[in-house]
């Protein structure tokens, strides 16, 4: 396999910086566009969406990493990242994606974990990919975002402390515009929804609404037993993995 640095500046002119993983050898690949999650970054929680960009490429399938805007390498700060920000990001990147000569833009499929999922799925209807990856989407973010930031405001809070990292009360006025599964209606290609059974921040429920969207024959829930969240385990990084990449193969074979 071989990688290649990513550079390119979005529409309000910010550089998104990445990673793509793709076979050795020349031509266009069936390639995987993957959204991080909350705070994260391109390469996924203790490497996480490397190894599924790695074992993709294994199997033939190349696949596309970038941090969003205002979050890692890419230009901005997280104080000033909105949901709108993510929407237009995953647009551009999509966008990009199609344009690059080892890209199948026929077979190009969208994915994203936790927030990303999130991303993803709100996306997909517009970029109709040829099949979408949910990891855990992480919707539960938009649960009383707004009520959260107006009572921090109240207490003279000015801002989410994340780990570190400055969450601004204007991501979430932005975010509570916005309305999850309705916005997530109309895609109607196959869709991969992945959950842990130990999953502690999305919850069963939200999958299950997620997979009524989803009217083709091929769109599924799949379990990890004992996973959570991050899928962290050898086990449950290899059960997702093994998901991803037959799902892949199976989607891109139909196109």
């Amino acid at each position: 396999m071989k990688t290649i640095q990513i550079e390119f500046a979005n529409r309000k002119g910010l550089i998104l910086r990445g990673i793509a993983t793709m076979p050795d050898g020349e031509g266009r690949f069936p390639t995987v566009v993957n959204l991080h999650g909350f705070g994260g970054m391109k390469g996924g929680y203790k490497g996480l969406h490397i190894t599924m960009a790695r074992e993709l490429a294994v199997e033939g399938a190349a696949c596309i990493r970038l941090d969003f805007s205002y979050n890692g390498e890419s230009d901005g700060e997280f104080e000033d990242m909105t949901f709108t920000t993510l929407l237009e990001d995953t647009e551009d990147i999509w966008n990009w994606a199609k344009t690059q000569e080892f890209v199948d833009p026929t077979r190009m499929l969208l994915s994203g974990h936790s927030m990303g999922g999130f991303v993803a799925a709100s996306s997909a209807p517009k970029l109709n990919p040829a099949g979408l990856i949910l990891m855990c989407p992480g919707k539960q973010m938009w649960d009383g975002c707004g009520e959260r930031s107006r009572a921090m405001e109240a207490n003279g809070i000015a801002f989410g402390d994340i780990e570190g990292l400055k969450l601004s009360h204007a991501f979430n006025y932005d975010l509570e515009t916005y309305h999850p599964f309705e916005d997530a209606a109309g895609y109607k290609g196959p869709a991969l929804i992945v959950r842990g059974t130990k999953d502690e921040l999305v919850d069963e429920a939200t999958c299950e609404t997620y997979l009524a969207l989803y009217e083709d024959s091929k769109s599924r829930l799949v379990h990890v037993e004992n996973g959570n969240h991050n899928f962290t385990g050898i086990p449950c990084r290899t059960a997702l993995t093994k998901e991803v990449c037959q799902f892949t193969k199976e989607i891109t074979a139909l196109v």
